[in-house]
C-alpha cells in the first residue's frame, strides 16, 4: 500500500500481531470521584482494564458537565463513596440530560437500598469494590460489544502519518470503502490534511463543501446541515475534503473539528479520519475522540526512528499500548530495510497489521481516482485493508448479557 507520494516494489501478507486488538473500539471514561483519597487507586485501576481509555475527571457536579460537553464519552464511572445521598442526586441530574451515556457507580457498600436508589437515578451498573471487579470488567465488556443499530455511536478511526508519504491517505480511503461494503451502511470520511489532504482526489470527487465550511466559529450543525454538505461517492463512502484554498486553512486545527466528529458518530456507523497532522498541537483531542488510533510506518530505518518518537510522545500522555496500534505499510518490498521482527524491536512496539507493498496496483488506482476494491479487487494490498476493517468491525455482539444487570442483582 502506497501513497502518491510512495514509490517502490514487492510484497508479504499481513498478520494481526496485538493480542486483544480485535475486540473493537476503546470505551471513553470519564471518572468522577468527589474523594480525593480514592481517586489516584480508581484512576489506576480503570487504566488497567483492557478497552478503557480515561479521558477526563471530576470531582464535584460543577466540574462533571463541562467535562461531559467537552470530551466525547462513552461512559460516567461515578465514586459514591463517602457520600452516597448526595453524590447519586449529582450525578443523576446530569445523567438525564445525556441519555447516549452510560453511567456505572461503583462504591464499597453493598447494599439493596443503595442499589435502588442507584437503579431509580439513571445508573445502568452498580458495582462493590474491590470484591467486584471482574463484574467491572464484564460492564466495560458489554459496552464494548454494543450494537451498531439506531441510536448506537459509531466507531472512530484515526489513521496517522508516521512521515509524509508513508500512504496514510491510501489506508484511509480504501479502509473507509471497506468498511462500507463489509457492513452494507454508508461511511463518513474526513480529511484531516487540511492544506494538503488528497482524500477527495483518490475517489477523483470535486470539492464542493469542505471541512472549512462545517468548522467555522459562526457554524450552527445538524444532520441535516451536514447531509447537504457531504460529497457522496458510489461506494456508500460519504466525503468531507480539505478545504479548497490555502487562506480556508487559517486557524482550522483539530480541536475546532471535535463537534463535527461527534455528530457524525451519532449519524454514521464509522467515521474514518485521514490524519490528524502531527503538527497540530491539538490532535489529541481528535485522538481522545477515537476508537482507533492507527499509526501508518514504512519497513525503513528513518521512518521507524520517526514513528518511534511518535509513539514515545504519544505514551507520555496515555496512548500507550491499545491506545496506538502500528500500520506497517509497504511490507516486504524490495526497498524495505527491516522485516517485521526487526521494525517492532526497532520501535518498542507489536505491529497490527502489515500491507503488502503493491505499487502497481495502489498507483494504477490512484492515478485513476478510484478505490482498490473498483481498480484491483483481488491485489494483496486490498486484501490487507479487508482484514483490518473486519478488525475494526470485531466479532458480531448479540446484546445479551444475561443476569448483569442490577435487576439481576436486586432478584438473584
Amino acid at each position: 500500500m502506497t501513497s502518491e507520494n510512495d514509490n517502490g516494489g514487492g510484497g508479504v501478507s499481513g498478520s494481526d500481531a496485538s493480542g486483544e486488538a480485535t475486540d473493537g473500539g476503546m470505551v471513553r471514561v470519564i471518572l468522577f470521584d468527589a474523594d480525593a483519597a480514592s481517586e489516584g487507586k480508581l484512576q489506576e485501576l480503570l487504566e488497567n482494564i483492557p478497552g478503557v481509555r480515561l479521558i477526563a475527571s471530576a470531582g464535584d457536579g460543577a466540574e462533571l458537565l463541562p467535562a461531559i460537553e467537552k470530551a466525547s464519552a462513552d461512559l460516567v464511572i461515578a465514586n459514591l463513596d463517602p457520600d452516597a445521598d448526595k453524590i447519586v442526586p449529582a450525578v443523576a441530574k446530569v445523567a438525564r440530560n445525556h441519555e447516549n451515556l452510560a453511567f456505572f457507580a461503583v462504591s464499597t457498600r453493598d447494599d439493596v437500598a443503595l442499589i435502588k436508589s442507584t437503579m431509580r437515578s439513571g445508573f445502568t451498573e452498580f458495582v462493590q469494590l474491590p470484591d467486584e471487579l471482574d463484574r467491572l470488567h464484564e460492564a466495560v465488556a458489554a459496552l464494548r460489544r454494543r450494537d451498531e443499530g439506531e441510536g448506537a455511536l459509531g466507531r472512530v478511526v484515526s489513521v496517522l502519518g508516521s512521515a509524509g508519504g508513508v500512504g496514510c491517505t491510501t489506508v484511509a480511503v480504501n479502509l473507509a470503502v471497506e468498511l462500507a461494503e463489509k457492513s452494507g451502511r454508508e461511511v463518513a470520511l474526513v480529511d484531516l490534511n487540511f492544506q494538503f489532504g488528497h482524500v477527495a482526489m483518490m475517489l477523483d470527487l470535486e470539492i464542493q463543501h469542505s471541512i472549512a465550511d462545517l468548522c467555522g466559529e459562526s457554524t450552527s450543525l445538524d444532520e441535516r446541515v451536514l447531509q447537504k454538505a457531504v460529497t457522496k461517492h458510489k461506494s456508500g463512502v460519504h466525503v468531507i475534503p480539505r478545504p479548497r484554498e490555502f487562506e480556508e486553512t487559517e486557524g482550522l486545527t483539530a480541536d475546532r473539528c471535535v463537534p463535527l466528529l461527534t455528530l457524525l458518530r451519532k449519524m454514521y456507523p464509522y467515521v474514518v479520519l485521514d490524519g490528524p497532522s502531527r503538527s497540530d498541537p491539538t490532535a489529541l483531542s481528535v485522538l481522545d475522540l477515537s476508537d482507533w488510533n492507527l499509526l501508518v510506518v514504512q519497513p525503513l530505518v528513518t521512518a521507524a526512528r520517526n514513528a518511534k518518537r511518535i509513539l514515545s510522545a504519544l505514551d507520555k500522555v496515555g496512548f500507550g499500548g491499545q491506545a496506538l496500534r502500528v500500520i506497517c505499510n509497504r511490507a516486504g518490498g524490495g526497498l524495505s530495510h527491516l522485516n517485521t521482527q526487526r521494525l517492532e524491536k526497532s520501535l518498542g512496539s507489536k505491529i497490527l497489521l502489515c500491507v503488502p507493498d503493491d505499487w502497481t496496483s495502489v498507483s494504477a488506482a490512484i492515478n485513476l481516482g478510484e478505490p482498490l476494491a473498483m481498480n484491483a479487487p483481488k491485489s494483496k494490498a486490498r486484501e490487507a485493508i479487508r482484514e483490518l476493517a473486519d478488525m475494526i468491525r470485531g466479532p458480531a455482539a448479540d446484546g445479551s448479557e444475561k443476569g448483569s444487570g442490577l435487576f439481576s442483582r436486586l432478584f438473584k
